[in-house]
């Protein structure tokens, strides 16, 4: 593994994890962008992260000169460190957060408004869906995490081979 690679996957991770604590400590875990949005950010965060990465290294390193296949190689590196380090992140999160996002939310005005807008709930069956779904909220950190990786997967590996592809360089010049 290139050592650069290794140093951009753990700075990318560094910055994912802050956004994420910020999020969580400021309050904005249950607000539309919080909720819906900062984990979608955060998967989409990598590709500067890569053409950083791709760009230092063919210029530095290489000589201007980057294969398409080393190029993919050296970003599957950088999502492989960041997706170890994020994903802890995520089990301890879960693990600590999880239960008491769970109730605020399932307790919440906006989880009510959803029931309401539900045609085939009634309202007397509202109190034993939102109990169950705090019943089942905080069972499993590793289904919560796994369920975050495969955004960082899809986005990881196809952005990956679409900066791999915008930033290789042959060392044959056109004439």
């Amino acid at each position: 593994m290139n050592k650069k690679a290794l140093l951009y996957g753990l700075i990318y991770a560094a910055v994912v994890i802050a956004f994420k604590i910020y999020i969580l400590v400021s309050g904005n875990a249950l607000t539309k962008f919080g909720y819906f949005y900062s984990n979608i950010t955060a998967v989409f965060l990598i590709l500067p992260f890569y053409f950083l990465l791709l760009k230092n290294i063919r210029d530095k390193e290489y000589g201007g000169v980057l294969a398409g296949r080393e190029a993919f190689r050296l970003c599957l590196s950088l999502l492989v460190v960041a997706l170890v380090l994020v994903s802890i992140y995520h089990y301890i999160e879960f693990s600590r957060y999880g239960q008491t996002l769970a109730e605020t939310y399932y307790n919440s005005e906006t989880f009510l408004n959803f029931l309401k807008s539900q045609k085939n709930i009634t309202p007397d069956k509202y109190n034993s869906i939102i109990a169950e779904q705090i019943k089942t909220a905080g069972t499993s950190a590793f289904k919560a995490t796994t369920g975050k990786l495969v955004s960082y997967l899809f986005i990881g590996i196809s952005g990956a081979f679409i900066v791999s592809v915008f930033m290789k360089r042959s060392g044959v010049k056109a004439r």
